[in-house]
């Protein structure tokens, strides 16, 4: 056995494109597989699957009481699953134009008859985002719809690291279906979320993106930056 246990990980699966295929109808089915973010290793799965979604929680060792952020294939799909006003329509196409794919969750109104009360547990917004990893984006392209993506590892284990393959593997490994290769392309260390609500931009977390950033890409809209 390598010290890396690589050889016994029959669950580990490099990201082809017919591996990606099979991680997909995985994920339709109602599993829970693991697969790179921009962040980390990633509990993926279909986020209008209630049994999968709990599962992925359990699988965490933690209470499904957090609303899930959905990741979307491409910057323009926003407006499928949101009842977002006149007013903010601007402010939220001028982000999603210049900063998706990358390490931004916009929280939108949510629209109530594509987006279930589980998925955010009965609120009235959703987190929305893209992501640029390429693996993530080829198993998006064959879901056809958006996943939901928790780090994956144990609540608590992982502070102030990023989850890759191994600890991935080490800590929920014998719980899920499959664990998806392609890790570390384009990463980056947190997404900075941001709530758009009746012409006013609040940032909720700061992550890599800067408010110099969100300035610039906002500049010359009618738009409160709360920040």
């Amino acid at each position: 056995m390598t010290s890396t246990r690589r050889d016994d990980r029959a669950k580990v699966l490099a990201a082809t494109d017919r591996n990606i295929q099979r991680a997909a109808e995985i994920v339709l089915a109602g599993g829970v597989i693991v697969a790179p973010s921009d962040t980390n290793m990633a509990l993926t799965r279909d986020a209008w699957n209630e049994a999968a979604v709990r599962r992925a929680f359990a699988i965490k060792r933690r209470p499904a009481t957090s609303p899930l952020t959905l990741f979307m294939r491409a910057p323009g799909d926003w407006p499928t699953y949101t009842e977002v006003p006149d007013v903010d329509r601007p402010i939220v196409q001028a982000l999603a134009g210049s900063l998706w794919p990358g390490p931004l969750n916009i929280v939108l109104p949510r629209d109530p008859q594509r987006v279930p009360d589980f998925i955010v547990c009965g609120g009235s917004t959703v987190a929305l985002g893209v992501l640029s990893n390429p693996t993530v984006q080829r198993l998006l392209d064959f879901i056809g719809r958006p996943v939901a993506m928790t780090s994956a590892n144990l609540s608590g284990q992982a502070s102030g690291v990023l989850v890759d393959v191994a600890m991935a593997h080490d800590q929920i490994g014998d719980a899920v279906d499959l664990i998806l290769e392609g890790g570390k392309q384009g990463t980056t260390a947190s997404s900075t979320i941001v709530k758009v609500d009746n012409g006013r931009l609040t940032i909720l977390r700061q992550g890599d993106i800067q408010p110099q950033t969100i300035r610039e890409t906002l500049a010359g809209l009618p738009v409160e930056l709360a920040f």
